[in-house]
């Protein structure tokens, strides 16, 4: 399996995988830096992942436990390197990332979609469904991840990460920005938890670190190009030449 570089690291997959073959073409790289991450574990982790299944009243086909098991193994090592996986659509914007957080089916990706609708070649999509959120040189960044949902929007980027919005269905689009703090419980919501007690709490500092700097708002908004227009007036620091 070659190399692939990830969210700014270098990540050795020591598992060849058909599903996850398929997603790494962007991310393949042949920097020769030793790898921060190692994929490389025993079988007893691809069973503690059936397991899971069960637990749940699920089951995937051996190739698809073994994709899911990779998966979390990254999310988890992740942890070691300030970083994390959300659930989410992140864009990016005049140099700048942008997150859209709702349950899944509520409209994440639609609300994206309206921004390339609204605003054009200036957005581009870091990840339409798990991006990675990585502390770089001190600041927050949004990373394209091959883990991107059913639409497959993706790019191998990392992007300075300027908002957050929780995404509500409503007939009239409104934005306000919310208190850090009373938002925690639900933004928690929707990013990866890791099983391991070391990589959870680490997840939960590097996520406080975030909130002190990244805003969040709550998105009540329609499925309209409207959407996106009231919510770039609202979020995006407006300068010369962004109106």
């Amino acid at each position: 399996m070659p190399k692939i570089k990830l969210a700014g690291l270098v990540v050795d997959i020591r598992r060849d995988n058909p599903i996850l073959n398929n997603q790494i073409s962007d991310y393949i790289t042949d920097d020769a830096a030793a790898p921060d991450i190692t994929v490389d574990f025993k079988e007893d982790y691809i069973e503690e992942e059936i397991e899971q299944q069960i637990r749940m009243n699920l089951s995937f086909p051996p190739e698809y436990s073994e994709y899911l098991a990779i998966y979390r193994y990254v999310c988890t090592e992740l942890t070691r390197h300030s970083g994390f996986l959300i659930h989410g659509s992140a864009i990016s914007y005049h140099s700048a990332a942008y997150l859209f957080c709702a349950p899944s089916g509520t409209g994440k990706s639609t609300h994206a979609r309206m921004w390339r609708l609204a605003f054009g070649s200036e957005v581009g999509m870091i990840n339409d469904d798990k991006p990675v959120i990585r502390l770089i040189n001190g600041e927050f960044h949004a990373c394209g991840t091959p883990w991107s949902g059913k639409h497959d929007l993706d790019s191998n980027i990392c992007v300075p990460l300027k908002g957050i919005c929780l995404l509500r269905r409503s007939a009239v689009n409104s934005v306000k920005r919310l208190d850090a703090t009373a938002s925690l419980a639900e933004l928690f919501s929707h990013i990866y938890r890791p099983r391991q007690s070391e990589a959870y709490l680490a997840t939960v500092d590097l996520v406080g670190r975030m909130l002190e700097t990244c805003p969040v708002y709550e998105l009540n908004c329609n499925i309209s190009e409207q959407a996106a227009i009231c919510a770039e007036s609202a979020i995006v620091p407006h300068r010369q030449g962004l109106s």
